[in-house]
C-alpha cells in the first residue's frame, strides 16, 4: 500500500460518486430499535465519517457559496475535500467560481460534470447538477506530491 497515490484515489471516489448519482451526505443507521445487546455498535459507529460542519465562507482559501448546504470535509494530510450542495445551478456555480478565482480554468463539460482546475491542478473543482440545483465537490492537494 506503499505506492497508494491519494490523489488519485480521492478523486475516483469523488468521481466514482458523482458518476453513480450519490452524493456525500449523512450516514444511514442499520440496526434494529432493539437496544438488548448493549455491545452491539451500529453500521455508523463502525465507519469513520467526515466531519459535518456549519458551511465555512472559504475552504482551502477556495471560495464556498454564501447559499451552500450540507458540508462536509475530508481533510487529510496531503488531501483536502469539501462537498456542498447549493441551490444555485450549474452555470451560475461556474460564475460563482470563475468570478472568485479567475486562475481557475474551465473543461469541457462531461455527463453534465464540469471541471474546474488550477494550472498546477492542486485545486479541483467539479459542479454537478442536483436534482434542486449543484453539487460541489472542492479537491485540493499538496504541492509536496
Amino acid at each position: 500500500m506503499k505506492n497508494l497515490d491519494i490523489k488519485k484515489l480521492v478523486l475516483c471516489l469523488a468521481l466514482g460518486s458523482l458518476a453513480s448519482g450519490n452524493c456525500f451526505a449523512d450516514a444511514i443507521t442499520v440496526g434494529t430499535s432493539d437496544s438488548t445487546n448493549t455491545n452491539e455498535k451500529s453500521a455508523t459507529q463502525l465507519v469513520n465519517k467526515p466531519s459535518i460542519t456549519s458551511c465555512p465562507t472559504e475552504f482551502q482559501k477556495v471560495k464556498i457559496s454564501d447559499d451552500a448546504s450540507q458540508c462536509q470535509a475530508f481533510d487529510e494530510s496531503l488531501t483536502a475535500v469539501m462537498v456542498y450542495h447549493s441551490p444555485k445551478t450549474p452555470n451560475e456555480m461556474l460564475n460563482v467560481y470563475l468570478s472568485a478565482h479567475p486562475a481557475l480554468k474551465a473543461h469541457e463539460p462531461i455527463s453534465g460534470r464540469t471541471l474546474l482546475s488550477s494550472e498546477d491542478r492542486n485545486i479541483r473543482v467539479i459542479i454537478s447538477p442536483d436534482n434542486t440545483g449543484s453539487q460541489v465537490d472542492i479537491l485540493i492537494t499538496s504541492a509536496q506530491n
